[in-house]
């Protein structure tokens, strides 16, 4: 029987063509279970497909339909279509919590709710409330779908999710009496997650592909054919890397490290450590360890995750030269734009889900898909699972997120059948906190001294006594002079803008007859500025005899490829002391390059809000202590790994408050970890009332994910600088009276390199300095080029310099 009741309709050269709710319910099932990453969700999601949209059958929705083809006036959503499938599902076995799991998905496959909400709401005893007309759905829907291979379905996947909380009680039981609740509820939460993924992605794709009269096949993410995609890039790395010269001790120790991970690719393990210094090619070995476990073990994607984008464009084009085919590595961040909108269109898509073999992308991007509420970055989470994941400066890791991040981790590679690499060249010890710690994670290289030496192109140096009260920005510029009279190339990092630019403009005032070149770095500059200045200073650095100052925040400290014969660091966590020493001697210019370890006064460098480097400081004035008292148990040196172990103990011990992420929820003071796993708080209230003395999901999924923020954006205003005749020509396509949608998106993401992220304060003292461009609804703020100073960026005070473009 044909069934007439409409899920969706299109309109070509005034035809109007529809899709039933069959169809689409049909579509979208075959979808999700082909798509499933995780074989035993398989079954399980294309049930949720199968009735996700049963609501579509009421005749409010047929007449919602109906209006929107009659081209009348409607509502987007007016009409709850998410409940009638939960509602059909809970007939089968009313109140248990394989059932709720399938349901949660249909109930939030248009937007996350929270299982158990603040005011003690319980999501599934809300919806079984609104069950209005499912007596007439159920007659509408079983007309076109056989109840009984229903039923038989739906018992099947009761089965394997009862397989699930067997294995995850198991799991529980290897735990402490006090984190059995805690993880088993996290770890439900993280399946409900991927089936949600599975829905969304399903359903969104057979639409797109119903709308643009496409076939649903074409978006079966097909696993058969990785294994040929992952042999021919390893045969291609293969030949890559041999062209890399091996005629050093360096080249030696890099190609033994390599080796070495090659191996570990083919053994069983799922969570890797990769503790290499830096200059020893972490990114390309660990790379060719991800390919290799991808070969053997039948991988469906490979992720490469990295802190900074100035890190991720950097090594994305490393591994698109180093695979040989650059069309199967998806690059997905904020900053990144195709040319032509038919390919950025087609990136975008593959964004979208992430289907393509090999993502790079940010850790940003990578916890939204963990923990975002978002439906765009929950529809990426299946393609997690069943990947290889490297995480790249693992240090770099959000002090508030490493509970979470330890979760989920040992939940994707405990369940999720993915292999999680982690890298760095200090390691933060995220297997040894107290709560809810990392499983123990494999070396994939033993520690030995021996790469500690080969590697050593720097000698850190404790100067942080050369003042009582530190330095000002004017005795800083002095010292910086001083060892350039010496070293003549010298990079100087400070901890804030503010202290950059005044020390930067102290230097030249007295280096105004001198024949050095002076450079500032900082976030006060647009990122196609920061970049130019970036290649003038390397241009310059290959030039003989030529006297180079540069002085900037940490924004230089990773991923940049830059070698100095002398660093100067502002006092911080010794991670990041060692990540400005990779700065210092990167090429062995020298026998021996010097980094000065420096602490600036309160006046000059006030870090007094920025928790994060206060306690990275307080660490790692402890450690300079001991140093200075046993060398000899730090093997003499600053950077060792006994040092590195050291600070970490102490830097994070001295935060384990601050892991589970702390917030305010619904006026009272809580954590992400406890909203997005046993939710106690509420739980503890609601449970006195459950007479019933049902088990229900209780996890507050949408609070958590609205609350979730990986960098804080409170108090930061974008604006665009009209840095150069580029930037100019798209702001002028944006003020375009007649300019299309098009153009404007266009235009926007052109005007990304050329935006500043500024605190509500400048922009309040820039007032009239800052316009408005575009409509209402997109808001463009652009600032004038007379507050903006190619030299230091964005200035409240009028600039008058010289630009030749």
């Amino acid at each position: 029987m044909e069934d007439p009741y409409i899920a969706h309709f299109r309109e070509e050269n005034g035809q109007i063509t529809v899709q039933s709710v069959l169809e689409h319910n049909s579509n979208v099932a075959f979808l999700a279970e082909q798509n499933s990453s995780i074989e035993i969700l398989s079954p399980i999601a294309g049930l949720i497909g199968t009735y996700h949209d049963a609501g579509k059958y009421l005749d409010a929705f047929q007449q919602y339909i109906e209006k929107n083809i009659e081209g009348k006036k409607t509502h987007r959503g007016e009409v709850n279509h998410s409940t009638a499938g939960g509602c059909l599902l809970e007939q089968f076995a009313a109140g248990t919590m394989e059932t709720q799991m399938m349901e949660f998905p249909v109930y939030c496959h248009h937007g996350l709710s929270d299982a158990l909400s603040g005011n003690g709401k319980i999501l599934i005893d809300e919806r079984l409330r609104q069950r209005e007309n499912v007596q007439c759905v159920s007659e509408r829907f079983y007309q076109f779908h056989d109840k009984q291979e229903l039923e038989n379905k739906f018992y099947e996947s009761r089965k394997k999710i009862g397989e699930i909380l067997t294995a995850l009680h198991k799991y529980a039981q290897s735990l402490t009496q006090g984190e059995r609740s805690l993880q088993k509820n996290f770890f439900v939460g993280m399946y409900e997650r991927i089936l949600l993924s599975l829905l969304i992605d399903a359903d969104w794709s057979d639409t797109a592909c119903f709308m643009e009269n496409k076939k649903i096949e074409e978006r079966i993410q097909k696993n058969h054919g990785r294994n040929r995609i992952w042999d021919e890039c390893k045969r291609y790395f293969d030949v890559y890397m041999s062209r890399f010269s091996k005629d050093s001790k360096l080249s030696g120790m890099r190609t033994e490290i390599l080796r070495q991970c090659l191996l570990q690719g083919k053994t069983d393990g799922t969570l890797y450590r990769l503790t290499v210094p830096t200059g020893s090619g972490k990114t390309l070995s660990s790379l060719g360890f991800a390919l290799n476990h991808a070969r053997v073990h039948h991988k469906k994607h490979i992720i490469y995750v990295a802190p900074y984008t100035s890190i991720l464009e950097q090594n994305a084009e490393e591994i698109r030269k180093a695979t040989g085919n650059p069309e199967i590595v998806l690059e997905h961040h904020s900053n990144i734009f195709y040319e032509g909108e038919e390919e950025q269109r087609r990136k975008e898509l593959l964004a979208e889900n992430w289907s393509s073999p090999i993502i790079v992308t940010t850790a940003v991007q990578f916890l939204n898909t963990l923990f975002s509420s978002s439906s765009k970055n929950i529809r990426r989470m299946n393609n997690i699972c069943n990947s290889v994941i490297i995480f790249d400066e693992i240090q770099a890791l959000p002090v508030r997120t490493i509970k979470l991040f330890n979760l989920a981790v040992n939940f994707l590679t405990g369940f999720g059948e993915s292999t999680v690499v982690l890298c760095s060249a200090t390691q933060p010890l995220l297997d040894r906190i107290m709560e809810c710690s990392l499983n123990r994670p494999q070396n994939m290289i033993e520690p030995d001294k021996k790469y500690e030496d080969a590697f050593q192109r720097t000698t850190i140096h404790d100067k942080t006594k050369l003042t009582n009260l530190g330095l000002s920005a004017e005795e800083l510029g002095e010292f910086i002079l001083d060892r350039a009279q010496e070293e003549e190339r010298v990079l100087a990092i400070v901890n804030t803008k503010k202290c950059a630019e005044a020390t930067y403009k102290y230097l030249k005032k007295k280096c105004k007859d001198s024949d050095y070149l002076l450079f500032h770095l900082s976030t006060n500059m647009c990122p196609q500025n920061r970049q130019d200045v970036l290649n003038e200073i390397k241009e310059k650095l290959f030039e003989a005899d030529r006297k180079i100052i540069c002085v900037t925040t940490q924004l230089i400290e990773a991923g940049v490829d830059i070698s100095f014969r002398c660093v100067i660091r502002s006092l911080a966590g010794l991670d990041s002391i060692v990540q400005a020493a990779g700065r210092c001697n990167r090429n062995k210019e020298v026998e021996n390059g010097n980094v000065y370890v420096i602490k600036m006064s309160k006046e000059a460098e006030n870090v007094s809000g920025l928790r994060d480097i206060v306690k990275a400081q307080e660490a790692m004035l402890s450690v300079l202590y001991q140093f200075e008292m046993r060398p000899s148990s730090f093997n003499d040196r600053l950077d060792s790994g006994k040092a590195i172990e050291l600070y970490y103990s102490l830097y994070m011990s001295s935060r384990k408050e601050e892991m589970s992420y702390l917030v305010s929820a619904d006026g009272r003071s809580d954590t992400l970890l406890n909203l997005l796993s046993t939710n106690s708080k509420v739980w503890s209230a609601v449970k006195r009332n459950n007479k019933d003395g049902h088990t229900f999901l209780r996890q507050a999924f949408k609070t958590a994910g609205d609350l979730f923020e990986v960098i804080p954006e409170d108090g930061k205003v974008d604006v665009v600088v009209e840095y150069d005749t580029a930037a100019k020509e798209q702001i002028r396509i944006l003020c375009g009276q007649y300019v299309t949608l098009d153009e404007q998106q266009q235009a926007v993401r052109k005007l990304q390199k050329y935006t500043v992220g500024i605190s509500d304060r400048m922009r309040q003292q820039l007032s009239n300095a800052v316009t408005t461009v575009c409509d209402d609804k997109r808001k463009i703020l652009v600032l004038s080029e007379n507050y903006y100073s190619h030299e230091t960026g964005v200035s409240i005070e009028p600039v008058m310099e010289f630009i030749n473009y």
